[in-house]
């Protein structure tokens, strides 16, 4: 990647006629700040992109993003015309911001490079990234609606994000919106944290009787509520917690009970407890076995047969 100061703005780029003698004294200055503190952080240094260069921040972007797709020539092309055409963009921000701030009749290079110095560092501190813009690009490619596609970073994330929305029970969200959701984690720009915090916001809504609990803890899930009725279907059909799922039958008349409005009244423990023995999975335990001897026993012994 070589500095080029002087690549045009496109048509549909073009900037204001009285901001041209800003551009003008910018590209004599040789395109960058002459202020060693700004060096070329300064928005009027370009990067010019050949194909080879274009190609390797390309694929760096990619192993990043462990994105299983091949560039070919024609990638490679738009990347670079997509690439120059943000750069521009960019560019024509800062510098029509510059502009405001500069005295009519005052366009001095000096006073263009503390000018632009100053937009720069306080409106636009990332101003253009080339490795952010190849990044954000080579996501645009991945789609997660084929899942078969995608990488382990990508299938990470969306098993991650399928997995917290499981913990809350939610009917207000699709798998599509999950899809969206994991490729935003995947991409950095948000976390199973902040995640866990906007479904919860959906589960109050769901969940009104909940709303207090919700409140006092940003990471509880409906799971972590539910836990306890969970705990106790596990225990009494002798079967592993992680195999009671939120929508157990015995769960969801726990969690739903309160209805829409949040007025309902949740069942008692012991409530739940018979509904548990009242499945047919109970039949099959240890448990239920040794009460149906035991009543047998004392059937027998009650007739006088002396089981």
């Amino acid at each position: 990647m070589t500095t080029a100061p002087n690549i045009p703005l496109t048509n549909a780029q073009q900037i204001p006629a009285d901001v041209q003698a800003i551009i003008d004294s910018i590209k004599a200055s040789g395109g960058e700040s002459k202020n060693p503190k700004s060096g070329t952080d300064v928005s009027t240094s370009r990067t010019k992109l050949n194909t080879a260069a274009a190609r390797a921040l390309m694929e760096a972007a990619a192993e990043s993003a462990d994105y299983m797709g091949k560039f070919s020539n024609a990638d490679v092309a738009q990347f670079i015309k997509e690439f120059d055409a943000e750069q521009a963009l960019q560019v024509a921000k800062v510098v029509t911001s510059t502009a405001s701030k500069l005295t009519p009749g005052g366009v001095t290079p000096g006073a263009v490079d503390k000018a632009a110095t100053s937009t720069v560092k306080t409106e636009y501190p990332s101003f253009f990234k080339p490795e952010e813009f190849a990044s954000d690009w080579v996501w645009k490619k991945i789609n997660f609606k084929d899942e078969k596609s995608l990488g382990t970073k990508s299938l990470t994330a969306l098993s991650q994000v399928r997995g917290i929305i499981d913990q809350f029970q939610l009917l207000g969200v699709s798998d599509a919106e999950a899809k969206i959701a994991a490729k935003q984690v995947a991409m950095g720009k948000k976390t199973i944290a902040d995640y866990t915090t906007e479904l919860q916001k959906i589960a109050i809504k769901e969940y009104p009787q909940f709303a207090d609990r919700f409140k006092l803890d940003p990471t509880l899930t409906t799971y972590d509520i539910a836990s306890p009725v969970i705990n106790m279907v596990a225990k009494t059909l002798e079967i592993d917690p992680k195999a009671v799922k939120m929508d157990h039958p015995v769960v969801l008349a726990y969690t739903r009970s309160a209805g829409a409005d949040g007025k309902g009244v949740a069942p008692s423990y012991y409530d739940l407890l018979l509904k548990t023995k009242q499945l047919p999975d109970y039949q099959k335990t240890k448990q239920a076995n040794d009460e149906a001897r035991d009543s047998a026993e004392s059937l027998g012994n009650a007739l006088g047969y002396g089981i």
